[in-house]
């Protein structure tokens, strides 16, 4: 009866735990406006994005808030993620595939960047 007791006591600590770290680990919220931007951009130019990527949430590739936060303040955020986009990358993100190359131009890439990065401000 002790060890079913403890058991449960150790359940419920990590379920409390658990619920405590939730609001830490998820995605951040972002402006709807800037996200609507970033979607009107990818959908006028006609690129693949949304295939792998989406603003909140993991598809294929990171969610574009987390690549937002974590890139927020670094100095240069914008050359980096707009280059990972024109070049694609590799290993940037343990977990998740390769990012092909070419997947926009190095122009687009820029503009693509700089909306992505804006959704952390």
């Amino acid at each position: 009866m002790k060890k079913i007791v403890r058991s449960l006591q150790a359940a419920g600590v990590a379920m409390l735990l658990a619920g405590l770290c939730a609001p830490a680990l998820a995605t951040p919220k972002v402006n709807q406006a800037d996200a609507a931007k970033l979607l009107a951009y990818v959908n006028a130019k006609g690129l693949a994005c949304m295939g792998c990527h989406a603003v909140n949430h993991r598809v294929v590739g990171p969610a574009w808030a987390d690549v937002a936060l974590r890139y927020h303040g670094k100095a240069h955020a914008a050359a980096d993620v707009s280059k990972a986009i024109a070049n694609g990358s590799s290993g940037l993100w343990p977990g998740y595939p390769p990012m092909p190359p070419g997947m926009a131009s190095p122009a687009q890439a820029k503009v693509l960047a700089k909306l992505i990065l804006k959704l952390a401000s």
